[in-house]
């Protein structure tokens, strides 16, 4: 064997084995399975923050006074929560109006 060759053999035997324990060390299919799983876990989280950030949207839209400014979440369902109770309050305002009204005008139709 010449010199030259005897030195690419010998580098060649290196870095096979180097390879080999890199192979051990980190499978492929496991770092490739690895990575995807990860890519895979980071895609569903912005599918669903990007769902979630919609419904928060359409959930602002619903609610009077919100004027494009941007708010937090745990505000937003606050005012949600303090509109649906203005909401109900007038519902029973408008029930007693109407109890008292329709009585009224039934005694009215009862007198002509």
């Amino acid at each position: 064997m010449s010199l030259n060759s005897k030195n690419n053999y010998k580098l060649s035997v290196k870095r096979a084995r180097t390879r080999r324990r890199h192979r051990r060390a980190y499978p492929s299919s496991l770092w490739t399975g690895s990575r995807a799983r990860t890519a895979r876990r980071n895609l569903k989280h912005m599918e669903a923050k990007s769902k979630l950030s919609g419904k928060l949207q359409a959930l602002k839209k619903l609610i009077p006074g919100q004027s494009g400014e941007t708010i937090k979440a745990d505000r937003l369902f606050q005012e949600t929560a303090d509109y649906i109770v203005l909401l109900r309050t007038r519902v029973v305002i408008l029930q007693k109006l109407i109890e008292y009204y329709g009585k009224v005008s039934d005694n009215e139709n009862a007198v002509s």
